[in-house]
């Protein structure tokens, strides 16, 4: 892993999507430890592929691109508006695929072509919660849910329903699966410090089918038992 590429291409993103998001935009919700773990996955497992669900005005997708130029990379918004800019900003970048569509069929559609795709899965906005049908979808590969609740008060996580994108939900979804999960560490010492002063998003990290665990090596991440979150 590089952090000092990380560090070059994080923040040279225009954070395009500032006024319609809580956090201000920007990569990863402008939070560059989630840069940081996700680039060691995909160093370790040696992704072939890159997911991304809910482009948005693209932030995170334009990193992603400028990041992995040798890296397909898939982005969907079912937001046509969203979809089109992205797929305009990210002209540059022949690797890169931005659709219109419902983010489940962007993982029906090209996720079988890969042996270790990562997937970003951010599609949580609009009152339909895709998250259960696209861990349906997913057989292999590297998971990352954000705006997921770790239980810690700096970090926030979304809600549809009453139900929270939480380990309760994670547990449900992925019974008889894993055995267990990762969440960021919000303890966790890393190269650069966050300038997100505002919002800050957990994560949950999930390895399908289980494998060696480099997560369990890294301070960044913490080891969780999903039968007890159930």
């Amino acid at each position: 892993m590089s952090a000092e590429q990380v560090y070059a291409h994080f923040y040279r993103c225009p954070r395009l999507a500032a006024e319609e998001l809580s956090d201000g935009g920007g990569p990863f919700g402008f939070d560059i430890t989630a840069a940081l773990e996700i680039d060691l996955l995909i160093e370790h497992y040696r992704c072939d592929a890159i997911f991304e669900t809910g482009c948005n005005l693209g932030d995170t997708a334009y990193y992603l691109a400028r990041r992995y130029p040798d890296i397909p990379l898939f982005s969907c918004d079912i937001s046509q508006r969203h979809a089109e800019f992205t797929r305009q900003r990210l002209a540059f970048a022949p690797q890169a695929t931005v659709e219109h569509l419902d983010s489940p069929l962007l993982i029906e559609r090209h996720a079988g072509r890969f042996q270790r795709p990562l997937f970003y899965l951010d599609a949580h906005w609009y009152e339909d919660w895709p998250l259960q049908r696209e861990l349906d979808l997913i057989e292999r590969g590297v998971i990352v849910v954000d705006d997921f609740d770790i239980g810690h008060p700096r970090f926030g996580f979304d809600a549809y329903g009453g139900v929270a994108c939480g380990p309760a939900m994670l547990a449900r979804a992925l019974a008889g699966r894993v055995e267990h999960f990762h969440t960021n560490n919000p303890d966790a010492s890393f190269p650069f410090p966050c300038l997100q002063t505002g919002r800050r998003a957990g994560r949950a990290y999930v390895v399908l089918p289980p494998l060696e665990d480099r997560l369990n090596l890294s301070r960044w991440f913490l080891r969780r038992p999903l039968a007890e979150a159930a």
